[in-house]
């Protein structure tokens, strides 16, 4: 059976110090900005804007947007000992398959959009992530098997943590080296 969805009205983020990121070819993820979400938010509407993020900024160049967006189907709590676990399905909507013919191509450019993607979503160097996991559909079905990507089944923090962790540390090395 499934597990049972929180109403909305009892599942707030409360204050956390979300981030997004830039795309690194060499790192695959880099300079960390805050994103402002207010706590009073429910996990999918904290989701909701991170992803408009996402279609906004890395889905676009300049002034040419792609018709990529996010919707968030649900978002799952597991109660386990100390607090509750949260997973998240989100869709990825790419009626054109332009994340698949452009975004998801190459060693490289695959695995900077796997990150951008799941890091934005899980925010996973957070002492309580806003997600534990997620799972990634692809225009409503299980994501594609695509070269260097692995969007098949569920996605953890522990997955990514180390490249995002690693694009912290980087800018702040970088921080501290320029204000010396």
């Amino acid at each position: 059976s499934e597990p049972p969805q929180t109403p909305p009205s009892v599942d707030r983020i409360g204050p956390i110090a979300a981030s997004v990121f830039q795309p690194n070819a060499q790192h695959y993820l880099a300079d960390p900005r805050p994103f402002a979400l207010a706590a009073d938010m429910s996990t999918a509407e904290a989701l909701e804007s991170l992803g408009t993020h996402l279609t906004r900024s890395y889905f676009s160049s300049g002034n040419e947007k792609t018709a990529i967006s996010f919707e968030i189907m649900a978002v799952h709590r597991f109660p386990v000992p100390h607090r509750e676990y949260r997973l998240a399905v989100v869709n990825m909507i790419d009626p054109l398959e332009e994340a698949q013919q452009g975004f998801f191509q190459g060693s490289a450019g695959g695995q900077t959009t796997f990150y951008m993607i799941a890091a934005t979503f899980l925010q996973p160097h957070i002492d309580r992530p806003l997600l534990d996991a997620m799972i990634l559909l692809y225009n409503g079905n299980e994501f594609p098997e695509i070269d260097h990507v692995n969007f098949r089944g569920i996605v953890t923090t522990a997955t990514i943590k180390p490249v995002v962790s690693s694009a912290i540390h980087r800018q702040k090395r970088s921080g501290s080296a320029s204000a010396n």
